[in-house]
């Protein structure tokens, strides 16, 4: 997926911006947390500043050099006492080795997951687990699966938001095209950007193609099993409420089992 946001980079933040409902919730898990915070797929620190602003020891991992540059670039106008809390790793969330395994909390946030496929998702758990002291929490945040599944199946073109880059004065369409492979539980979005310059100018368009996995409950709970996890809450919203087939996300926290490590 790393070409995937290499692509989208420039927008990713523009996107995001409203995206803030999450962050009181991890804020709050973190402050239970003994330890410092890793962030898997961590983009341009969304949430690593916030983290980071609340006092927190947070390292961030990322194989996408552009959403890590836009990461710095956040940094670098924040406070010196908050750049020194945050460390940005480049590589790979299902094979990096930091040398840690004193991390009280791992975060795979908002949809993060959602790239992984079934080798992938349980080789970036056991390497959640490898950084995870004992009794160590992860945390995954998901779309809930079942609405995923039901995404139109149509394959039509859609507008989906319309945007104006505060900076540049740009307006900016974003258009989607969905299909869904029901046997692989994948879900395939092509993403299209339309630029236009606020001054006469031709339009930039960028393309980019996205697969999406999707995991049903007791399929996550295996793979959290397979990772030398246990479950330990699941909720439908970040009110903690419980999840049911209409929720609009799965949140899973698990527990790191006793003595589990890389190799599950």
């Amino acid at each position: 997926m790393a070409d995937f946001y290499e692509r989208i980079a420039p927008y990713y933040d523009l996107l995001h911006a409203d995206l803030k409902e999450d962050v009181g919730f991890v804020l709050a898990l973190a402050g239970r947390a003994e330890g410092p915070v890793l962030e898997l797929g961590c983009g341009t620190g969304r949430l690593l500043l916030p983290l980071a602003r609340a006092g927190h020891h947070v390292t961030g991992v990322d194989r996408s050099a552009a959403m890590l540059r836009r990461a710095r670039d956040r940094l670098e106008e924040a406070e010196e006492a908050v750049r020194r809390r945050v460390r940005l790793v480049e590589d790979d969330v299902t094979a990096f080795d930091l040398k840690e395994k004193a991390y009280g909390l791992v975060l795979f946030s908002y949809n993060t997951f959602l790239h992984l496929d079934p080798s992938s998702a349980v080789a970036a758990c056991r390497t959640a687990s490898h950084h995870l002291r004992a009794g160590g929490t992860l945390f995954i945040d998901v779309t809930n699966p079942l609405l995923m599944a039901h995404t139109p199946n149509d394959r039509f073109l859609t507008l989906e938001r319309t945007l104006t880059d505060p900076e540049s004065g740009n307006t900016i369409l974003v258009l989607a095209s969905n299909r869904v492979d029901e046997a692989a539980q994948i879900l395939h979005i092509t993403w299209i950007y339309d630029a236009t310059p606020a001054a006469s100018g031709p339009v930039h368009r960028t393309i980019a193609e996205a697969a999406y996995h999707y995991y049903f409950p007791h399929q996550m709970e295996l793979i959290l099993q397979e990772s030398g996890f246990s479950l330990a809450a699941v909720y439908g919203a970040y009110n903690e409420t419980a999840f049911n087939e209409d929720s609009e996300r799965l949140l899973l926290l698990a527990k790191k089992t006793s003595g589990a490590g890389k190799g599950g």
